[in-house]
């Protein structure tokens, strides 16, 4: 029999998918740029996914871009995470990332008619010392504020193969293409998409650390940063609507 010192408090596990002291804000300094792409160095290295280099940092071309935007996720002012997102839509076709590889296969299962906001170089440092899940769902609320202010018909990913089943089960995310090697990885990515305005609702009760709200998006678009709210996993009140697309 176990005894009762040896057991997790009943809120353990919910601390550690909600843990405090996270902030995200758009990278802009040339100190974030550095943390960005140390972050998606070790960790793609972890994986063997890149090949070990002496300067420890990953970025490509895509960092660069007009409709590009990567944010930097900290606790308590330490980098753990970092995210990208790009958009393109029928009055602004930007090239998205996933495109190098799955141009034909996002004209057949979207069209480059929709607007469509891009995930990649999702990361989490190894060595955050956090749960890389609740770094994962923190970081997707930088995409779900980007699909709100783009007015998004549809949110799309390339994953390694060994993820699929995690944004299935999560994020109701729908397999696009076949496996297909992606320059300057080991890994093989697959394509994968998620309908917004149709999953959007159901995602944000499902995790509301995902929800957007108007005082997230104008918080963000005023100073490009996001912060959470301390009743963390907690639903959002009746009177304050989460935002989807078009709101």
């Amino acid at each position: 029999m176990k005894q009762a010192g040896l057991l997790a408090p009943p809120d353990a596990a919910e601390s550690m998918l909600h843990p405090r002291g996270l902030e995200m804000r758009r990278a802009s300094t040339s100190s974030d740029w550095h943390d960005v792409r140390s972050i998606r160095y070790h960790a793609l290295a972890a994986r063997d996914d890149i090949e070990a280099a002496e300067d420890p940092a990953f970025g490509d071309e895509h960092d660069g871009a007009f409709n590009a935007v990567t944010m930097l996720l900290l606790r308590n002012g330490n980098p753990v995470g970092s995210t990208r997102s790009s958009a393109s839509s029928a009055s602004r076709r930007w090239e998205l990332p996933a495109a190098d590889v799955f141009q034909e296969e996002i004209e057949a299962s979207i069209g480059f008619d929709a607007t469509i906001v891009e995930m990649s170089l999702t990361l989490v440092d190894p060595a955050c010392g956090i749960d890389a899940k609740a770094a994962l769902f923190h970081l997707l609320k930088a995409q779900m504020l980007r699909c709100v202010s783009e007015n998004a018909d549809w949110l799309i990913t390339a994953v390694r193969p060994t993820q699929m089943g995690f944004y299935r089960r999560m994020f109701n995310m729908e397999i696009l293409s076949g496996e297909e090697r992606w320059p300057g990885f080991a890994i093989p990515r697959v394509l994968m998409g998620m309908d917004y305005r149709e999953q959007a609702p159901l995602l944000f009760k499902r995790i509301p650390v995902l929800a957007v709200t108007r005082d997230d998006e104008r918080d963000f678009l005023d100073s490009g940063v996001i912060t959470f709210r301390e009743r963390r996993g907690a639903s959002l009140p009746r009177e304050v609507p989460a935002l989807v697309a078009g709101d």
